[in-house]
């Protein structure tokens, strides 16, 4: 647990938009996304789709929050947050996507997982993606909603207590990347964004794993460019994919990284 000056969180209301239902949905793209200190009068899960989310909220049994815990988010991960929890979120990567379920307290109550940041298994990922989906038809939302919250009532908490290391931090971030088919980022851009130096990133991965940044960041592209291709994609698609300049690039990587 951190602690903090003591703020005065706004109040953003939910329950109107609550009452046909018993809950209501909210999808973001908006990159730079930053909301300060709130709070809103019904529970409320929070998860990312793409990108990372800065994530802090107050403390049980804290005052206002002068005591919060706080953790970066990323995908298969969520805060559930009971009624009147002050909290506040913001975009750790330079594009972000995120769902917010807010929840009446008579469907909160079915969460017995309480509070705090919580791992999402596939079966509830697939749901929570299904909600945010354009296509969905309106009667199927609320039976929807009653099997997510289910899902997430048995959703194991995170271990907050130990972070991961630096280089497991970059590994995760660039299997997210190639989750979303995005082109990987550079080491330095990467070491920035986890908040360490290129140098500190590079002994971390000699430490850990006994090899440079680099040569992980080029075992996992060969990875995944061979499961693509595995697939019966076209050597051209996969190179455009992956954010090769020409197809010859992707053939010398995939030469020069052994299975």
């Amino acid at each position: 647990m951190t602690t903090a000056p003591a703020l005065q969180p706004t109040l953003s209301p939910k329950l109107p938009q609550l009452a046909a239902q018993g809950f209501a949905l909210r999808h973001s793209r908006q990159a730079h996304y930053e909301f300060d200190w709130h709070v809103h009068d019904c529970a409320m899960l929070l998860w990312p789709r793409k990108g990372a989310l800065q994530s802090a909220w107050q403390s049980e049994g804290a005052p206002g929050h002068a005591g919060f815990d706080q953790i970066r988010l990323a995908r298969s991960q969520a805060i559930l947050l009971p009624v009147a929890t002050a909290h506040r979120t913001q975009s750790a990567t330079h594009h972000q996507e995120h769902g917010e379920l807010y929840l009446a307290p008579e469907i909160a109550r079915a969460c017995s997982t309480g509070r705090g940041a919580i791992r999402l298994d596939a079966a509830a990922l697939s749901m929570l993606d299904a909600l945010l989906a354009p296509a969905l038809d309106p009667r199927a939302a609320e039976p929807l909603v009653l099997a997510v919250v289910r899902q997430i009532a048995q959703a194991r908490p995170l271990d907050m207590a130990r972070p991961h290391s630096p280089a497991r931090q970059m590994l995760a971030r660039f299997a997210q990347a190639l989750d979303w088919d995005e082109p990987l980022q550079g080491i330095d851009a990467i070491a920035c964004e986890l908040g360490t130096s290129t140098r500190q990133l590079q002994r971390a991965c000699q430490d850990e794993f006994g090899q440079s940044p680099v040569a992980l960041r080029r075992q996992m592209l060969a990875a995944h460019a061979r499961r693509l291709l595995a697939t019966g994609l076209p050597l051209a698609q996969v190179s455009v994919q992956l954010g090769f300049a020409t197809s010859g690039h992707l053939t010398r990587l995939l030469k020069s990284v052994a299975h």
